[in-house]
Formats: C-alpha cells, sequence, structure tokens
C-alpha cells in the first residue's frame, strides 16, 4: 500500500515535466529579478568591495609594522601612524559591513515579493485544469522552499559571491606584489580543489533535484492530510497514515543525507589544499629565509595570513556551490510553473462583452478533457432569456460539464456557446464572468475575511447597505446581525465556525450583490437539513427573479419549477421538457429517474 501511495505521489508530481533547462539559461533567467535593484545592488556590492580592500590591506601593514619597526626595535612616529591607520580601517569596515547588511536585507525582501507576486499572478490567469493536475501541496512547495532559495541566492549568495571574488582578486594580487615565486607556490594546489568540484557538480545537482521533488511529495501528503483529518478520523485511519507519513518523511531524508554527505567532501577537500598550500611556502621559505635577503619575518608572516585569507573565500565559494546546485533545482521548478500556459486564453482580438439579456445557447457542442473520450456530445441547446433550465442526470452524464461551458472554464472541442448571439470565445474572460455570471456552488468556499468583505466578494465596491439589502434576499441578515460582531466578524478557515446551510446563504447573499444576469447553480441545497433547504429555496427564488439560470439538482423540489428540464445520459441529451410533460412519459428516462427518487424518499 505503501508503495502505490509512493508512486500515485510521483506520477502526480514527474509527469509531464519538461527537461532541465541548462544552468547557464536558468541563472540569466534567475538574474532578471535583480534588474530593478541593479543600482541598488551594485552599491551593495561596491560595499563589500571596500570591506575587501579594507581586510586586505591589514597583513600588508602588519609586515610594515614587524620589518620595518617591531623586528629593528624602531617605535616612532611611523609606527604610530601605521597602528593610527589599522585603527581607522577598522572602523570604517564595521560600518561598511552594517551598511552592506542593511542594504542586502532591503533587497533581499523586495526580490522576494517580486518572484511572489509574479507566481501568485500567473497562477490565478491559469485554467482549470492546472488545477485539476497539480496538488495543493506540489504548488505551496514552489511558495515556500523554491522561492525561498531563489531569494537567498539572489541576495545574499551573489552578494557573497562578489565578495569572495574580490577578496581572492586583492589577496593574490598582493601575494604576486610582495613575493611572485611564492605566490606560485601557494597556488599551485588549486587546480586539485578545482578538479574535485566538477567532479561533484553533476552529483549534486542531481542530489537536490531528488531533494526537491521528494519535499514536493511530502508536502502533498500533508496538505491532504491535514484538510481530510476528520475523514481520517472519522475512519480510524491515525496509525495507518502516521505509518505513510514515516515512510514518506523517511524518503526526504533519505535523499538529504545523499547530497550532504557528497556536500561534505568539499570542505575536507578545501582544507588540504589550503594546509598544502601553507606546508609548500614554509618549506620553501626554511629554504630561503636567511639565505637571502628579500624574504623576511614579516613577509611570511604575511604571506601566512593572505594564504589564510585566500582559502577563506574560496571555502566558502563551495558553500556557494553548493547552494548553486539547490539553487539551480528550485528554479528549473519554479520557471515549469511560470512557463505553464493557460488552456483557455482571451483572443487577441477579444473584447469585452456589453451587459447581456441572458440568452444561452449550445451549438453543436462537443468536448473532451482529455482528448481522448467525449464528456458531450453534439450538445444543442437553446434557454431564452430569463428561464429556468435544470439539468438532470446521473453522475458523470455531463451536467458540471455545460455549467463549466458556459462560464467557459475549459473551451468547447468543437461547435459553439453563445450568449445573445455573441461567441464566448471572441469576449474576454474577466468581462464575461464579471459582468454576465454569478456561480453558486455545491459546497460554498468562505474565504478568511470579515463575513462583508465575502458577500462583497463580486463586487468590491458595494456599500454596507447593499450587503445588508443582499444578506436579507438571502435569508442570512438574521443570524449574521446576532454575530457578537456582526457583518465584520472574521470567518475562519473555509468559515468553519459557520453551518453548511450558513455558508450556502451567503454565497447566495455573494451571487444576489453581484447582479448578473445568468446563474448557475450546482445543487446548492443537496448538504442541508429541510428547514435550513426552505429557507435556501426561498433565497433561491429571489436570486433567480428575471435571470437565466442553470441549475444542476437531483432534488424534485428544485426543478418542478424548472421553464426546461434538460436530461442528460454519457454525455447526450436524452430528453428536454418541462416537469408534467417528461414525468408523463412512463418509459421517459426522467420518469424513471423521478419514479427512484420518490421510492428512495419513502
Amino acid at each position: 500500500m505503501l508503495r502505490g501511495i509512493t508512486q500515485r505521489t510521483s506520477r502526480a508530481t514527474d509527469a509531464d515535466a519538461p527537461p532541465p533547462q541548462p544552468a547557464l539559461k536558468t541563472l540569466r533567467r534567475l538574474f532578471r529579478y535583480l534588474g530593478p535593484y541593479k543600482w541598488r545592488m551594485a552599491g551593495t556590492v561596491g560595499l563589500y568591495m571596500l570591506c575587501v580592500a579594507i581586510a586586505q590591506m591589514y597583513p600588508f601593514i602588519d609586515r610594515m609594522l614587524i620589518d620595518q619597526h617591531i623586528a629593528v626595535k624602531r617605535i616612532d612616529g611611523e609606527f604610530y601612524l601605521l597602528v593610527l591607520v589599522a585603527v581607522i580601517l577598522h572602523a570604517i569596515n564595521y560600518a561598511a559591513f552594517a551598511a552592506r547588511t542593511l542594504s542586502i536585507v532591503r533587497i533581499s525582501q523586495r526580490v522576494l515579493f517580486d518572484i511572489c507576486r509574479q507566481l501568485f499572478h500567473h497562477i490565478e490567469r491559469l485554467s482549470f485544469n492546472f488545477f485539476e493536475s497539480w496538488p495543493v501541496g506540489k504548488i505551496m512547495a514552489r511558495f515556500q522552499s523554491d522561492v525561498t532559495t531563489l531569494n537567498d541566492f539572489l541576495t545574499n549568495q551573489v552578494a557573497s559571491i562578489f565578495h569572495d571574488a574580490m577578496s581572492a582578486v586583492v589577496v593574490i594580487a598582493f601575494m604576486l606584489l610582495i613575493d611572485a615565486g611564492l605566490a606560485v607556490v601557494a597556488l599551485c594546489t588549486l587546480p586539485a580543489l578545482a578538479g574535485a568540484a566538477l567532479y561533484l557538480r553533476p552529483r549534486m545537482h542531481a542530489g537536490w533535484e531528488a531533494v526537491r521533488e521528494y519535499a514536493t511529495r511530502f508536502n502533498i501528503f500533508l496538505a491532504e492530510n491535514i484538510a481530510g483529518m476528520r475523514v481520517i478520523q472519522a475512519f480510524v485511519r491515525q496509525q495507518v497514515n502516521f505509518n505513510q507519513f514515516r515512510v514518506t518523511n523517511a524518503l526526504v531524508v533519505e535523499r538529504w543525507m545523499k547530497v550532504i554527505t557528497l556536500s561534505a567532501w568539499l570542505g575536507p577537500i578545501v582544507e588540504m589544499t589550503r594546509a598544502f598550500g601553507l606546508a609548500a611556502v614554509l618549506y620553501v621559505a626554511a629554504h630561503q629565509i636567511g639565505a637571502t635577503s628579500t624574504l623576511t619575518v614579516g613577509t611570511l608572516v604575511a604571506f601566512a595570513a593572505y594564504i589564510n585569507a585566500l582559502w577563506g573565500p574560496i571555502s566558502t565559494f563551495t558553500n556557494s556551490y553548493i547552494v548553486l546546485q539547490a539553487t539551480l533545482a528550485s528554479a528549473e521548478k519554479v520557471f515549469d510553473l511560470l512557463d505553464t500556459q493557460p488552456v483557455v486564453r482571451d483572443a487577441p482580438d477579444a473584447i469585452a462583452m456589453p451587459r447581456v439579456k441572458g440568452e444561452i445557447v449550445f451549438d453543436h457542442v462537443w468536448f473532451s478533457y482529455d482528448g481522448a473520450r467525449m464528456a458531450l456530445k453534439d450538445i444543442n441547446l437553446r434557454i431564452p432569456p430569463g428561464q429556468l433550465a435544470a439539468l438532470v442526470g446521473q453522475t458523470g452524464s455531463g451536467k458540471t460539464t455545460i455549467a463549466s461551458l458556459v462560464s467557459r472554464f475549459y473551451d468547447v472541442t468543437q461547435g459553439r456557446i453563445l450568449i445573445d448571439g455573441i461567441d464566448i470565445r471572441a469576449v474576454t474572460q474577466e468581462s464575461l464572468r464579471r459582468q454576465q455570471i454569478a456561480v453558486v456552488l455545491q459546497e460554498p468556499f468562505i474565504f478568511t475575511d470579515t463575513i462583508a468583505n465575502n458577500i462583497r466578494y463580486g463586487r468590491p465596491t458595494a456599500g454596507m447597505d447593499e450587503i445588508i439589502a443582499a444578506a436579507r434576499l438571502a435569508n442570512c441578515h438574521e443570524f449574521i446581525d446576532k454575530l457578537p460582531e456582526g457583518y465584520n466578524t472574521l470567518a475562519h478557515e473555509r468559515g468553519s465556525q459557520f453551518s453548511v446551510g450558513q455558508r450556502q446563504l451567503m454565497s447566495i447573499a455573494r451571487a444576489i450583490l453581484a447582479d448578473t444576469p445568468i446563474l448557475i447553480l450546482d445543487e446548492a441545497t443537496s448538504a442541508v437539513d429541510t428547514e435550513t433547504e426552505q429557507l435556501i429555496q426561498q433565497a433561491l427564488e429571489r436570486l433567480m427573479a428575471g435571470r437565466t439560470s442553470i441549475v444542476i439538482a437531483h432534488r424534485l423540489s428544485t426543478i418542478r419549477k424548472a421553464d426546461q428540464i434538460v436530461v442528460l445520459r454519457e454525455g447526450q441529451i436524452v430528453e428536454i421538457g418541462d416537469h408534467q410533460t417528461l414525468a408523463s412519459k412512463a418509459d421517459g428516462y426522467y420518469a424513471r429517474l423521478v419514479r427512484a427518487q420518490m421510492m428512495g424518499e419513502h
């Protein structure tokens, strides 16, 4: 069972994944986020360079103090001047360090904001098929771990790389200036370090890819289990799910340990090359010092300090190298999401749809979700303005698909859908949904916000008088008014402190306030008690008055008053008529559904 769960999660996260992009292409795309802040970043890099220059002056000053003053016991004005210069440089260095830290934090927060904003804006534009194939946990992983990794690299790591690169250049310059021969000796171990890094690079990149992938699977598992906790407890699945959690978590830890083990090799390699470089310098110095006047004790002390100063940035470079592999893995996943295009798009010449009367026509409509099996087959249907059309049929017959196509959550495979004679593909999605259509779902969604803001969701500019009027028509003003903070009461996640019926009434108030000519109602009374159902039915009658309405319903009480009942079976319309006409057909499909429901109620 556990293996099956892991395999299903793998398919959900790996399906249709694009091939990895070249590292340089990914980095170039990543660095674009620093574009708006290039001057701030340049100033910050300048502060880093100032700190580097000052830090590398210290060994040079120490050399002068030892060779020209301490070794010959000459304590004069020049000695004190050098000491004063060192103190002043320390003060400037600390001030520059504080300034660069503050600057990089500000840039970091702006970059993080920009990436998250772009990602969220892009996700809002994606079509329904994306959300049907991408689990919530996978999307959250992009925002949490992956975006954080990108932000850290673009700010802290990039600035650190500049700092370390400048440190290395300045140190090597000072080493060559002091003694070119010793400098060559000190640097002789760098090729070995470069070879080790090249060997480990592809292995570390693959390791970080695996870490990100298994972390995403873990997030998916966690999100599903937290959201489904009621079901878990109802079926006493805690221990089984805990075992699944241990397996999923262990897989993440296992991948982490593999990549950390690879990363751990770089540290000792760096230290070994530093030690060999220092040993080589000391060996050469031992044979030269005293035999020649060019190599002094001060020079040797300065060289030892510069070797340590050089291998410090090299050590940091290796850490940045490890971070770079993690960054590339995260960047590829974020860019994969950003490169996902919506299936439903506005036409280049799409216009804003004017206010319509509400006539809906399905003209030879065919539709398939996967391109293989047709969910709708040659649907021809006309709903005149102001009429109520009820969609009836067994699960999977195509009722929800028809409603989704009217809102253009999907595009038809063949045929066309017209509203007031206008093909809905010729208008913008925003004007179609915001101005023409309101939806009341079977499971109402309440956001974590005030009740007033939830009701005005479709019309953000609506005033309190309009909100209260809509709530009265929806039969929810009474219970809202009794709350301690009334309409300013903050709803918990998904409105969990309210009953299903109360949430449904609020969603009806939301649709009333939107004031659109077309309504789509998806079994709005299926999960409530009889008393609440009556309140909802009254609210729906007020809502549907004078509007074109498409109702997906199973209960007879919901559809008896429909102007036309559209009976669907396996994606096809098998009957159309009012309740009395269809129910009187003894051998009709609708009549059989009615008899079956009446027997079930008894």
